[in-house]
């Protein structure tokens, strides 16, 4: 139940009243009115089932008031669409100029579901946002297309606040790199540590391209992946397709006859700078 945003002084002002009955007149004069704004970006979404490529609302409460407070956003959307969160509460100072507080929501598509418009509502007091997502089939791959693309990824670890799905998601760029894009194993000095793709039903695959982390200035030969195996599942069992041991390179070509498989996987015996395993894309491609 959304919470009443009423300071301190309202509270005991309501406190004496319940205690006679019903809050008072003089309580209901001195209870301030919530000057909580709420907003919701963007105005519409689209989507499809890709499972690693949620999109994200950005759900907004701003303190347009003069006393500081306590707020509460609540989120909802139609089934089957999931969301990451679904009460968003925060203190709000008083400032001037506001200072709006957000939080991201991850908006997903589960698989299976039925092209079309699914509301999402968001709702604070007796304030309320409806979003409009459009679900969308997901696209054919067009000739020489990642075939990995967004598909859905998989770590024997994860760190911090990196996403296992910034691996599959199309920016292989190092300057974005960190919690934006790219995976970071979460066992430091551990090893090995695994990164894996699997789709809903079997490709031909005929190359795999694995992309570890390198900068101009600290290379792939000092904070990439240096010993890794490349491997395709077919027939329930692994097949390294690629071996390389003292790996130097940032973006590592692994071509092999054509195998029908539902996942792959890059499996990282060791880093060149001896911590963690950095891998910003996995890509696998059909046949040439």
């Amino acid at each position: 139940m959304k919470k009443t945003l009423i300071s301190t002084v309202a509270v005991i002002l309501l406190g004496t009243a319940v205690a006679t009955g019903g809050p008072s007149d003089e309580a209901r004069a001195a209870a301030p009115r919530s000057n909580v704004v709420l907003s919701a970006a963007p105005a519409a979404l689209t989507a499809n089932e890709l499972p690693c490529l949620p999109t994200t609302l950005a759900v907004t409460l701003t303190n347009t008031g003069t006393e500081p407070v306590f707020a509460d956003a609540t989120m909802a959307a139609e089934e089957p669409i999931v969301l990451s969160d679904t009460v968003f509460s925060t203190y709000l100072p008083a400032t001037d100029p506001d200072q709006p507080v957000s939080r991201s929501v991850g908006v997903r598509v589960p698989r299976g579901t039925e092209p079309g418009t699914y509301d999402i509502t968001v709702a604070s007091g007796r304030q309320r946002v409806v979003v409009p997502l459009t679900v969308e089939a997901v696209p054919e791959p067009g000739p020489g297309a990642n075939l990995a693309y967004g598909q859905q990824a998989t770590a024997s670890s994860t760190h911090g606040n990196f996403r296992v799905c910034g691996a599959v998601d199309g920016d292989s760029d190092y300057r974005n790199w960190s919690t934006r894009t790219g995976w970071n194993d979460g066992t430091r000095g551990a090893f090995p540590d695994w990164l894996a793709v699997t789709w809903p039903e079997p490709v031909e695959l005929g190359r795999i391209e694995t992309v570890t982390y390198g900068t101009p200035t600290r290379p792939a030969a000092l904070q990439g992946i240096k010993d890794f195996d490349v491997q395709v599942r077919s027939g329930g069992e692994w097949l390294t397709v690629g071996s390389y041991r003292d790996n130097t390179l940032d973006r590592v070509v692994t071509t092999f006859d054509p195998v029908t498989t539902d996942a792959i996987r890059g499996v990282v015996h060791a880093s060149n700078s001896a911590d963690y395993s950095r891998i910003l894309e996995l890509e696998a491609f059909a046949p040439r």
